[in-house]
């Protein structure tokens, strides 16, 4: 069949695709893709004059290695093997940039008037599943991200835990040096200037310096007489923590928070005589935005949708203010086995048809069921028949299925095929019926069954979705925790907590399991855009170092209540019907 369709390309053409992107940049064209150049330069009506083919077939090869120079995304173009799906992504970056900067060569620029000034917001629009992300792992030698090439397994080896706790501390630590506060003086500065910044030592290198003051970077354990423990990479220290304080002056950019085992931690104290170190103030890594994270790692494709260089941003984002009523709206624990869920949900649905304003996407959250479900065959047939329930009520309201997109995210108590994290989409079986009674194109293409976590890619923005009663279990898990809470102090110490160690379930593997294979998908570097932490805690929602994060709460206990999200304008909002 590749066959086929390459003979459609006319030999000169052929030639000319062949010559720019496998003799001058070396890389290797599937028949896909030399059929996508061609039906490209087709389109845009440039048969007529080889040489402006010529031209435009030089321009996307040239974006095209600009965007993997620095091996950006390896793992999809598979030693250097390129792809339409490739190739679709590389054109589209170009028809952005073009529209807002319009310096794109002449040639290409028929491709912004194809579009329009503001492209389709669906070749911009993914749900990304956890389960189909780019395995990379961090190597704290190198300081880069490597594709793993192993396979996955649900049925990881005995030493996948430590390997991971390992990569953890690596990337935080690497987050740590480059932060300024640790960067050490030019060599030209005074020498009270090379004195003042803060300067990490290990384990290893306290042997000998009792009564010393240090700072010590490492994970949180505990030992097996109880006594907590620091581990970094060159040992373990027994910590004394009765006396440690998280808002001391003496870490000046550490963070406060929830400090769990498991988490890692920046600890200043005293090395003791008996070979071991008295805390005196402790805090979590300093975070690192998503602009910065870029800077050093814009050319990896974390999410398997295509790299977002910093260069690219600007151009997303002008993409993003053409469409200003675009919104996510979030719901949570909505229980389709209950009546006043359903019946306030079809008045929502009634309102945005009302109103004309349709969300772009919504978001459902688990548990979809009012009580957990097991294997028993009736509990299961009244699981599917709520999924029913809502086919039916969404059948009454054809413009919000064509329209808008919808994304089902499981809860704790859903039955999926593991309960540890991440946890995979529904079953099919289960949602069959569902997908029966609505029109087969709406199911193809609107209808988006998801992971716990799972994360949806807009524009520039990133949005990551977990349902996990994840505050109750930190302050469970909690070794330490400030004695005096003002209000709001929760909300803010568990999303510092979360974004400080770049993971959404930073708590050992016996609190929380963990597919250790797939771990990738609770990793929050580079820090998202947009973080949604569907907890049964009351309702929420702030900034931390430009970071937007919600917590909808749950539908059916917060007075039927639910979040929308604005990412032209990055405003959140509470939405809830009228009493």
């Amino acid at each position: 069949m590749d066959q086929a369709r390459n003979s459609q390309v006319p030999a000169d053409v052929r030639k000319i695709i062949l010559r720019s992107f496998t003799r001058k940049h070396h890389l290797q064209l599937r028949s896909d893709a030399v059929q996508f150049v061609y039906e490209t330069v087709k389109s845009h009506g440039m048969l007529d004059d080889m040489s402006v083919v010529t031209e435009a077939v030089e321009a996307l090869a040239q974006a095209l290695v600009d965007q993997h120079a620095s091996g950006a995304q390896a793992s999809q173009i598979d030693s250097f093997v390129v792809t339409s799906e490739i190739l679709q992504k590389t054109y589209d970056r170009l028809v952005v940039e073009s529209a807002e900067s319009q310096v794109m060569p002449v040639h290409m620029q028929s491709a912004s008037v194809a579009y329009g000034d503001a492209p389709d917001r669906e070749r911009f629009f993914h749900v990304v599943d956890a389960f189909s992300m780019p395995r990379l792992r961090f190597s704290g030698l190198r300081k880069i991200f490597q594709a793993d090439e192993r396979a996955a397994s649900y049925f990881s080896t005995a030493n996948a835990s430590n390997e991971e706790m390992r990569e953890r501390y690596d990337l935080l630590r690497s987050i740590v040096l480059r932060n300024e506060h640790f960067l050490p003086p030019l060599a030209i500065a005074s020498g009270k200037d090379r004195e003042s910044y803060m300067k990490l030592t290990t384990t290893k290198n306290l042997l000998g310096r009792v009564g010393e003051s240090c700072l010590l970077f490492g994970r949180l354990s505990t030992l097996p007489d109880g006594t907590y423990a620091l581990e970094d990479g060159e040992g373990t220290l027994p910590v004394d923590l009765t006396h440690a304080v998280s808002d001391s002056d003496l870490i000046k950019i550490a963070g406060e928070g929830i400090f769990t085992e498991g988490a890692n931690i920046l600890v200043e104290g005293e090395y003791m005589a008996d070979e071991r170190l008295r805390a005196y103030a402790i805090g979590h890594p300093p975070s690192e935005n998503r602009e910065e994270a870029r800077m050093h790692f814009g050319h990896i494709d974390f999410t398997g949708t295509g790299a977002v260089p910093t260069k690219h941003v600007a151009a997303l984002r002008a993409q993003e203010m053409q469409h200003a009523d675009s919104c996510i709206a979030v719901f949570s624990e909505v229980h389709l086995d209950h009546a006043a869920c359903m019946s306030n949900l079809r008045a929502i649905f009634q309102g945005y048809q009302d109103a004309d304003f349709l969300p772009y996407v919504i978001v459902m959250c688990g548990n979809f069921s009012s009580s957990p479900i097991d294997a028993d065959s009736e509990q299961l047939d009244r699981y599917k028949s709520g999924f029913n329930d809502l086919a039916d009520i969404l059948a009454g309201f054809p413009r919000l299925l064509r329209e808008t997109h919808w994304v089902f995210v499981p809860g704790p108590d859903d039955p999926v095929t593991t309960s540890v994290l991440p946890r995979a989409r529904i079953p099919p079986p289960l949602i069959a019926g569902f997908e029966q009674r609505l029109p087969g194109e709406y199911c193809r293409s609107r209808l988006h069954w998801a992971s716990n976590p799972c994360r949806i890619i807009y524009f520039s923005q990133e949005m990551v979705i977990f349902r996990e009663d994840i505050m109750s279990k930190m302050l469970r898990s909690a070794v330490k925790l400030k004695h005096e809470l003002r209000e709001g102090d929760l909300q803010k110490y568990l999303v510092s907590s979360l974004l400080d160690q770049a993971n959404l379930c930073p708590l050992p593997p016996p609190v929380r399991p963990i597919l250790w294979d797939y771990a990738q998908a609770l990793r929050l570097y580079p820090m998202p855009s947009v973080l949604v932490l569907a907890d049964r805690y009351e309702r929420f929602e702030l900034s931390y170092e430009g970071c937007h994060v919600m917590n909808p709460g749950s539908f059916r206990s917060s007075s039927f209540g639910w979040a929308t999200y604005y990412p032209a304008t990055g405003q959140m909002e509470r939405s809830e019907l009228p009493a």
